[in-house]
C-alpha cells in the first residue's frame, strides 16, 4: 500500500503506471522498453519448399518490426494433425502474444483457435481456411491465395492443352485441407464447362508425402495411363510424385500426356525445363507470410486489419520460366 502521506502526484503517477500495462503494448512496457510481442507462426509442415518460402516472409516482416519477434515452429511432414495442436497448445501455454497459423486441417484445429481467441490471443490463419464456423468468425484476418481461382485457372489451362476433348485425371491432396479442396473444387467446376472433357478419376488421394504420391500415381497411371490426356495434381508433393513416376514409365508417357501442377519445387523446376510438367499455378508464399505477420502486428497495436487479404496468382511454363517474377515464384531468385 502506498503511503498516505506521498503526495496527490505521485499517487497520481503510480496510478497512472498501472493503467500503462493495460494497452495495447507488449507486456514488459511496451517497444520504447524494447519489451516485443511474441507471436507464434505455425506452418502446416517445415519441409515443403513452399513453407520454406513462407518463412522467408515471415522473418523478412519480423525483420522490419522491432516491437515484434517471431518463433517459427510446426511439424515435420504435412500428415500429423495432432502434432499442430500440440504445437498450438504448447505456444499458447507459453503465453504467445499472437498465433499465426496454417491449420492442417480446418475443422479440427477449430478447438485451438477458438481456446486462443477466447483467452484473448489473436489468431491470423495463412494459407488454408477455419472450416469451424465459430472459429472461422473469431479469428483477425485470413491471408491466402484464391484458391479456387488457382484450381480453375489450371482446368483452363489443361484444357487448352489437350486440344478441348480428352479424358483427365484429379490426383487429389488429402482429406481436410481447405487450400487443396478449394483448387480441386475450383477445377471440377472449370472442367465441368467443357463437355468434351471427361473426368475418369478423381478420389484418390495422393497423400501427405512425395512417397505416398508415387505409390497413388503408379496406380492410377497403371489404370488408366495410355487412355489419358491429361491429370491435374493441386500442390507440391503430388505433383512432384507424378513428374517422378512419368519420368520412370516405360510406354513413354513422359511429355505425351500433359501435366499441370500447383506451387513448386527444384524437382518440378526440373519438370518444366524437361517437358514432363508443362504448366503450374504458382502462389507467392514469400509474400503469404511477410502479410501474414504485418497483420498480426496491426492487430495487436489495436489497428484496423483486412478480414480477407489476398494473395496473388501466376501461372509458370517452361516458356516463362526465367522472367524475373516467375524465377522468384519458382524459388530461383530474381
Amino acid at each position: 500500500m502506498l503511503p498516505l502521506s506521498l503526495p496527490v502526484s505521485l499517487l497520481l503517477s503510480a496510478f497512472l503506471g498501472i493503467l500503462g500495462g493495460c494497452d495495447g503494448e507488449p507486456s514488459g512496457g511496451g517497444s520504447a522498453s524494447g519489451a516485443r510481442w511474441r507471436v507464434a507462426v505455425i506452418p502446416k509442415g517445415t519441409s515443403h519448399e513452399f513453407w520454406k518460402a513462407v518463412e522467408t516472409g515471415a522473418r523478412r516482416a519480423d525483420a522490419e518490426l522491432a516491437d515484434l519477434e517471431i518463433v517459427w515452429k510446426g511439424p515435420a511432414g504435412e500428415g500429423d494433425t495432432a502434432a499442430q495442436q500440440t504445437v498450438v497448445e504448447n505456444f499458447l501455454a507459453d503465453g504467445y502474444h499472437g498465433i499465426c497459423l496454417a491449420p492442417l486441417d480446418g475443422l479440427a484445429l477449430g478447438k485451438q483457435v477458438l481456446r486462443a481467441t477466447s483467452a484473448g490471443v489473436p489468431v491470423v490463419i495463412f494459407d488454408s481456411g477455419m472450416k469451424d464456423p465459430a472459429a472461422e468468425a473469431s479469428i483477425a484476418s485470413f491471408v491466402a491465395t484464391n484458391n479456387r481461382a488457382g484450381g480453375a485457372l489450371a482446368a483452363r489451362t489443361l484444357v487448352e492443352l489437350i486440344g478441348g476433348q480428352g479424358k483427365v485425371l484429379l490426383l487429389p491432396y488429402v482429406i481436410g485441407s481447405e487450400s487443396t479442396e478449394e483448387r480441386e473444387r475450383g477445377f471440377l467446376e472449370e472442367i465441368a464447362k467443357h463437355k468434351e472433357v471427361v473426368v475418369v478419376a478423381k478420389d484418390t488421394h495422393g497423400g501427405p508425402r512425395e512417397a505416398d504420391a508415387i505409390r497413388a500415381s503408379e496406380s492410377l497411371l497403371q489404370e488408366h495411363g495410355e487412355d489419358l490426356a491429361g491429370i491435374f495434381a493441386p500442390n507440391e508433393s503430388n505433383i512432384s510424385g507424378l513428374i517422378t513416376v512419368l519420368r520412370r514409365d516405360p510406354r513413354g508417357l513422359a511429355g505425351k500426356l500433359k501435366l499441370v501442377g500447383f506451387d513448386f519445387s527444384p524437382n518440378i523446376v526440373q519438370g518444366l525445363r524437361d517437358g514432363v510438367l508443362h504448366a503450374t499455378v504458382l502462389q507467392d508464399p514469400i509474400d503469404m507470410g511477410y502479410r501474414a505477420v504485418k497483420a498480426m502486428r496491426a492487430k495487436l497495436a489495436g489497428e484496423a486489419v483486412e478480414k480477407r487479404i489476398e494473395t496473388g496468382l501466376e501461372l509458370g511454363t517452361k516458356a516463362n520460366m526465367d522472367e524475373p517474377r516467375i524465377r522468384v515464384l519458382l524459388g530461383l531468385g530474381s
